[in-house]
């Protein structure tokens, strides 16, 4: 009788690992289902998380103070945009609006920045891919302000962010 009850148990246990693998399976499953659609769905809040320095009401974009870029070349960057207006920044995009040497003399050559243009609602923080495009600067340090605008346009629209940065051409 020792035997039998013996391998009955052994029965027990054997069914009981078996069913605790398909649920553990089923579970592992279920859960990377969800967090890949999930990473489908949210690109722009992983964009912010990857920044160096996230954007914040009191620092709407965070670039690097100094960029060193080699003359006609170009640089790719990540820079975050946090819109701390009322209403929703439509069709933002960065562009450089002004570049002065060191004489304070506004120079014809300044930099362009690529971007995709994002609607950002307001109180909300987005990332950018950004490439910049160096045109044939001297080499030397420059002060270069970078606008958000709609659609890159600053010209006819009001920026919806400005910051200054220091931008370095090397020969």
């Amino acid at each position: 009788m020792n035997k039998k009850g013996s391998l009955s148990l052994s029965i027990t246990a054997i069914v009981v690992i078996v069913i605790a693998f398909v649920v553990l399976g089923l579970s592992l499953s279920l859960t990377r289902t969800i967090f890949k659609g999930a990473e489908d769905k949210l690109p722009e809040a992983f964009a912010v998380t990857q920044l160096e320095a996230e954007p914040t009401s009191a620092n709407p974009i965070t670039i690097q103070q100094t960029i060193e870029i080699s003359r006609n070349d170009e640089k790719t960057m990540s820079v975050g945009f946090y819109n701390k207006d009322t209403n929703t920044a439509t069709a933002a995009a960065f562009v450089v609006t002004e570049c002065l040497d060191k004489a304070k003399t506004p120079v014809d050559l300044k930099p362009e920045m690529a971007s995709i243009s994002q609607d950002v609602p307001a109180n909300t923080a987005v990332g950018f891919s950004l490439i910049l495009t160096e045109n044939g600067l001297a080499p030397g340090t420059y002060i270069c302000t970078l606008g958000v605008c709609k659609d890159g346009d600053c010209d006819t629209t009001p920026a919806y962010q400005e910051k200054q940065f220091f931008l370095t051409v090397t020969s």
